[in-house]
């Protein structure tokens, strides 16, 4: 933060810059977000006052600034609070407070995508998420980290928690299909489906062989970390599960998620 200029001369220049950041945001979208009012705000954008009270300012570093870019603009406009932030030990989400900050965003566009990219080795970028998502995908990428779902290291952005649940692998699985692009060479790209009626022996053995492939699958991707972002989704069921061991608990959770409309819960 430029020392020797006053707070409101700060709050101006943080306000410019976010502006032209985001060119499309227009004056009232972010007051709506901060919660301070449109009038108010216009003034200080417009220079038309030379003060500013501090629950505004704090509203509006909430918004335009990442955490660490908040600290160090409150360090040097107010120092004595820097002071006890300072000495006061940062206190990171838990593990469950992180599932539950990734259930939320993966259920998102663009935020699944984001989060997607920054689970990978390579992580993602600014310029990517731009490049893919727009101004759109910058608003989301600098709300999950403010949230504390990613973080920034010089220009890689990665994902601090990664662990998906059943019902997220489910959404994750209608979310890739959804991203799958039919002009890709079929080198690089494969959509397929299959069904027929087996012996449960031989649905066993389908599910067996899915799962080594899944192992040679990962070998490779320990073998050739790059810079492309891939993804695979292996879905092995049954249409009818009457002659399968554990009938009665699978056709009660069939029943409940297709015949009675609860599908929305388990994919979306």
């Amino acid at each position: 933060m430029e020392a020797g200029i006053s707070k409101f001369e700060a709050v101006h220049a943080l306000l410019n810059s976010y502006f032209n950041r985001y060119p499309r945001v227009t004056i009232k979208a972010l007051s709506v977000r901060t919660g301070v009012p449109y009038a108010t705000l216009r003034r200080i954008i417009h220079s038309e006052v030379n003060e500013i009270r501090d629950e505004t300012v704090f509203k509006l570093l909430e918004r335009v600034l990442s955490k660490n870019e908040q600290v160090d603009f409150i360090r040097s406009h107010y120092p004595s609070l820097g002071r006890i932030m300072s000495s006061s030990p940062q206190i990171k989400p838990d593990k469950g407070a992180l599932s539950d900050l990734l259930r939320k965003f993966l259920y998102l566009n663009p935020h699944n995508l984001i989060v997607k990219l920054a689970m990978t080795r390579a992580g993602a970028s600014r310029e990517t998420v731009e490049r893919l998502a727009g101004e759109s995908g910058l608003l989301a990428l600098d709300e999950m980290l403010e949230a504390g779902l990613l973080e920034q290291e010089s220009n890689v952005i990665r994902a601090v928690f990664s662990e998906m649940d059943h019902h997220a692998m489910q959404h994750q699985i209608s979310s890739d299909a959804r991203n799958f692009v039919r002009e890709l060479s079929s080198n690089f790209a494969l959509l397929s489906h299959t069904c027929e009626s087996v012996t449960p022996d031989a649905l066993a053995r389908i599910v067996a062989m899915s799962r080594e492939f899944l192992k040679e699958i990962e070998e490779v991707k320990e073998d050739a970390v790059g810079s492309v972002p891939f993804f695979l989704n292996i879905v092995v069921g049954s249409y009818d599960q009457q002659d399968l061991p554990g009938t009665d608990k699978a056709e009660s959770f069939f029943r409940s998620v297709v015949l009675e409309g609860e599908q929305q819960n388990v994919i979306v």
